[in-house]
């Protein structure tokens, strides 16, 4: 875009000298107009508006200084102002000053030194564009919070066009854009959203943008905006989808709130939008969701049957990889199939995670231990598409599982050791495989191979061998009978006690503690 000049003169000649001398074009302005003296200058400014006036001080009926300090007492906007004299008077130059010229230039003009003028306000001009639309962007999007939060006390509708800096009323729709598992720059959205609308539209400038945080973002369409770029609403909604796809490489969902035309109506809009949020995981995933074809449909907020949460539990306990991905694939069926909403589905997953969570700590492990759970526990804030969640999810229940398995088998090894001091503390009461395998919640068989890997004996080996290891101590340190000692040690009979002990000792009770006394 070219700003405007506006030539004042009362020499032709000098008039159409500056036109043909400057390069206006390369130095970013165009001349549009001309007079050749300040009364008809300051009209035409009230009507015209230019962005520039490159003005002679001395000209009949109303001077240059004094269509200046005129055109600076106007309720509108005021141009920029640069002059042009003969005249190197001091005095002039001050007022120039005063009233906020940007350049004296004397006659004859020097080509270099006024391109040089007009590129270095061009600049100057640009920034101050910036700065304004900044500004008016800042108190449109703080009037568009005030609205959606139904905070809004706008008198009318006029008020509420000039606040969001629109132009002219017009129907409107709100949109919610999902940056789908990523974080992502909101000045790069907002760029791609200009260029959606149109890269050379200068209504794109308007747009108001606003980020909800987490990857969500909100967008205020209006539909003289789009007009302008020759777009309809899902022209403009279908390009902005797939634009911010392709630059971010990665999948954006789009919900488009209903069409409302007046001010208090943008809340409806925002909220039907929301509404067309929760149709994410039923809908086709590539292509915008606009809430005017989906609000005649239904998605539920249910929960999954029970089965799939004891089955997926019991299959991540066995630690079997090929049924848990069965499991999770029929649950993410489920949630198609049943029309889940997208918080349904969410609350669904966030179960399981809880669930699994309780699960590890049961087995004494420390959550902290799962290195995919604050990816699990962000799904709730960030959006994701559903693939997403079934990626994620079966990671984390893989490594749970994983974990499970690890610590089931360093609680195995821990209990076998307390099955071994059990046994050394109740070797006197009748004691069976079945029996300490219940007492620690252990499976008898691979209670007893474990036993055996582990001391290299047999359970009952064991056993015996502390009974007779006590027997001994017993028939050295006492005076006891033989029965009373096997019934000390826990064996029932007398005679089957002597038989045990000959067989591990070599030799019976007696003849044991014969020798003992004959070796003191």
């Amino acid at each position: 875009m070219r700003y405007k000049v506006f030539l004042v003169d009362d020499d032709r000649f000098i008039r159409q000298g500056l036109r043909s001398l400057i390069d206006w074009n390369s130095c970013g302005f165009e001349v549009f107009a001309e007079a050749d003296n300040g009364e008809d200058a300051l009209e035409f400014i009230k009507e015209h508006k230019p962005d520039l006036v490159v003005t002679d001080i001395r000209m009949p009926v109303l001077d240059g200084i004094g269509l200046i300090k005129q055109t600076t007492e106007l309720e509108v906007r005021s141009p920029k102002f640069i002059i042009v004299s003969g005249y190197s008077d001091f005095k002039y130059a001050q007022q120039a000053v005063r009233f906020g010229v940007h350049d004296f230039i004397l006659k004859p003009i020097d080509k270099d030194e006024f391109e040089t003028t007009l590129r270095v306000l061009f600049e100057k001009m640009e920034k101050e564009k910036v700065q304004q639309r900044n500004k008016a962007n800042t108190l449109a999007i703080a009037t568009l919070e005030e609205i959606i939060s139904g905070k809004d006390n706008l008198s009318s509708s006029k008020d509420w066009l000039e606040k969001l800096n629109v132009k002219q009323a017009g129907l409107m729709s709100y949109m919610l854009i999902e940056v789908n598992h990523m974080k992502v720059d909101a000045l790069l959205i907002r760029d791609t959203i200009h260029q959606a609308i149109n890269q050379d539209n200068t209504e794109a400038n308007n747009i108001l943008f606003r980020e909800h945080g987490h990857g969500h973002f909100g967008l205020l369409v209006h539909t003289e905006q789009l007009q302008v770029a020759n777009k309809n609403l899902e022209q403009f909604a279908n390009k902005l989808q797939s634009d911010l796809t392709e630059k971010l490489e990665q999948p954006v969902s789009l919900f488009v709130g209903k069409l409302v035309e007046h001010p208090k109506e943008i809340k409806e809009s925002f909220e039907s939008a929301k509404v067309a949020a929760q149709f994410k995981y039923v809908e086709e995933p590539n292509r915008p969701i606009f809430y005017d074809k989906i609000h005649d449909n239904a998605v539920h907020y249910i929960d999954l049957d029970q089965s799939y949460y004891d089955r997926l539990m019991e299959q991540i306990e066995e630690n079997n990889v090929v049924k848990i991905e069965g499991t999770i694939d029929q649950m993410v069926q489920q949630y198609k199939d049943k029309s889940f909403a997208r918080d349904a589905v969410k609350t669904s997953i966030n179960r399981f995670v809880h669930e699994l969570v309780k699960t590890v700590k049961s087995f004494n492990g420390d959550e902290k231990d799962l290195y995919t759970l604050d990816s699990m526990l962000e799904l709730r804030d960030h959006p994701c598409t559903l693939d997403q969640i079934k990626v994620e999810f079966y990671a984390f229940t893989l490594e749970v599982s994983s974990l499970i398995a690890k610590l089931n088998k360093d609680n195995l090894k821990g209990n076998i050791h307390k099955v071994k001091k059990y046994i050394d503390t109740h070797f006197r009461e009748n004691l069976t495989l079945k029996s300490i395998a219940n007492e620690f919640y252990m499976n008898p068989v691979y209670m007893g191979q474990l036993f055996k890997k582990t001391y290299g004996m047999y359970f009952k080996d064991y056993f015996l061998q502390v009974r007779i290891n006590e027997a001994k101590k017993m028939l050295r340190q006492t005076d006891m009978r033989v029965y009373e000692v096997a019934e000390s040690v826990g064996f029932g009979n007398a005679d089957y006690f002597v038989t045990q002990f000959e067989k591990t000792v070599g030799v019976t009770p007696t003849k044991y503690r014969n020798k003992v006394m004959k070796q003191n």
